[in-house]
């Protein structure tokens, strides 16, 4: 069968369960990829590529639903959050409840990542092409390949493993949690070596080698935690996130910059995901952190607890909104009422807002401009915290660990991060410090999850909760949910069984 027709095989598989309007969708830089002769033809077939990744972040209802069960994260008891709340108050067990349906959003959009990736290193293969320009394309295709599936891997366990060529038909079996490691490092391993330096094209918001290298620092941290517990992997890791630093591309904004609108593409981004001003994003914002600044939307807020022990200083005030914006919506607009703000005690919420990703002060309803503020899939801050985390695990922080945890410290005071500080800096520290460090930076990014995952410290976390928190726990998580459901749609078309109670690791 020729390849410009493998798209209809593929969406037709009772695995992955697309419409017809997820056909059209898709369809753009698919239909040729016999024909790559180009880099055009070759920029044309990543787009389907990026957008999968686009879609797959651009609403906030559903991104990352099941990452609100971490300790930085809470959501309103109101409105259409249901689903939200399920998720923070640990009531899907073995995905018995009808709410968890928003993971079909996060679940589809990964995998068609996956195929619109698999079609282009299939294509590549016949491609007249440069050589080089197709080892860029093919790395960039691996790279998002690589991220769809670690994300799948993370919240669902054993995926099945559908690479170049294979078209699924629903009766593929699950991979191991190891199995699927393995194939996204050789995925990334290919991706570094092919993809440009960062800074070396004009291209915003595509992979670049130091991605690469970030993604797969991230696998080994990963692959070092919970549930394959590979303790050796830890050095991997370092080894990765120091090539980063080596760069000496990538550099940290002053604090009170680092959120602003003109700063989302800066040296301190190494991956994000891109959208336009001109396009109608309505909630291309990540989980709609900042929209009570912006239009009113609510749906996540810091946990009462984790607010009250985040430390002071210029990256709390960076961090969170504790004067709630006080408004209304009248004539199709938000309007500002009177007075302008009420502390976050005695504000509709009753919690602070987080004050990260703010795209703009534009309160005009119609026309949907708001959101197009890129959404930050990797920091240079978390390098430096995988760094140090990595060596701490693995014999000890030396001087360039410290230097690099220091980094973020001194920046989270407001401080030069560049200029050691004996006020800030400090001379020691443990895997745990470490990691609530890394809490506090990466706070509502959807990082912290993962965190208290791979640490198997999420029931302790959770143990901390503030009582008075209006989402109450249905029940104290343990190991059945460190990982989410499979979406009812898929196991009712495939083969796939729903989770168990525990997962096969290797």
């Amino acid at each position: 069968m020729k390849k410009k027709y493998k798209i209809f095989t593929l969406i037709t598989s009772v695995l992955f369960v697309f419409s017809c309007s997820d056909l059209e969708e898709d369809r753009s830089g698919i239909l040729s990829l016999e024909n790559l002769q180009s880099e055009g033809d070759l920029v044309a077939a990543l787009v389907p590529v990026y957008k999968r990744l686009q879609y797959s972040y651009r609403n906030p209802h559903f991104m990352r639903t099941n990452t609100f069960g971490s300790d930085d994260i809470t959501t309103w008891w109101g409105g259409n959050k249901a689903p939200l709340r399920v998720f923070d108050s640990f009531n899907y067990g073995n995905g018995e409840n009808g709410d968890i349906n928003w993971l079909d959003y996060d679940w589809k959009g990964f995998w068609k990542l996956i195929y619109n990736a698999n079609s282009l290193v299939e294509g590549l293969k016949t491609s007249t092409a440069p050589d080089q320009l197709k080892e860029v394309a093919d790395g960039e295709a691996r790279f998002l390949r690589a991220f769809a599936y670690l994300q799948l891997v993370r919240e669902h366990g054993n995926m099945p493993i559908i690479l170049d060529g294979m078209t699924p038909t629903g009766e593929e079996e699950r991979a191991t949690v190891l199995e699927n490691y393995k194939h996204i490092e050789a995925d990334l391993l290919i991706a570094e070596a092919n993809l440009p330096a960062p800074g070396s094209t004009s291209s915003v918001g595509r992979a670049s080698s130091a991605a690469a290298k970030t993604l797969l620092a991230d696998l080994y941290l990963t692959w070092a935690g919970w549930p394959v517990k590979d303790a050796t992997k830890n050095t991997l890791a370092a080894s990765k996130a120091k090539e980063v630093i080596d760069m000496g591309y990538h550099s940290l904004l002053p604090i009170d910059e680092l959120w602003l609108l003109e700063n989302a593409n800066s040296r301190e981004s190494i991956f994000s995901v891109q959208f336009s001003k001109e396009e109608d994003q309505r909630n291309g914002h990540p989980a709609a952190t900042s929209f009570h600044m912006a239009r009113g939307w609510s749906d996540m807020y810091p946990e009462l607890q984790f607010f009250k022990d985040f430390p002071e200083g210029p990256r709390k005030d960076a961090t969170f909104v504790t004067d709630i914006p006080n408004r209304g919506f009248s004539g199709g607009k938000i309007i500002t009422k009177n007075p302008p703000t009420k502390n976050w005690e005695v504000s509709e919420r009753f919690h602070p807002m987080y004050g990260k990703f703010t795209a703009s002060e534009d309160l005009t309803v119609v026309g949907r401009t708001m959101g197009y503020r890129s959404i930050e899939i990797y920091r240079y801050a978390e390098v430096l915290l995988i760094y140090a985390e990595a060596k701490a695990a693995s014999g000890g922080l030396d001087a360039t660990a410290l230097s690099a945890l220091n980094q973020v410290k001194r920046r989270a005071a407001g401080l030069d991060p560049n200029t050691p500080n004996a006020s800030v800096d400090v001379t020691t520290a443990t895997v745990q410090d470490i990691i609530d460090e890394k809490g506090w930076e990466l706070a509502a990014e959807h990082k912290r999850w993962f965190d208290l995952v791979r640490t198997e410290t999420l029931e302790s976390a959770i143990l901390k909760r503030d009582p008075t928190e209006q989402v109450p726990l249905v029940r104290q998580p343990g190991k059945a949910q460190y990982i989410s459901p499979i979406p009812a749609e898929a196991i009712a078309t495939s083969k796939l069984v729903q989770n168990p109670q525990g997962i096969k690791i290797q």
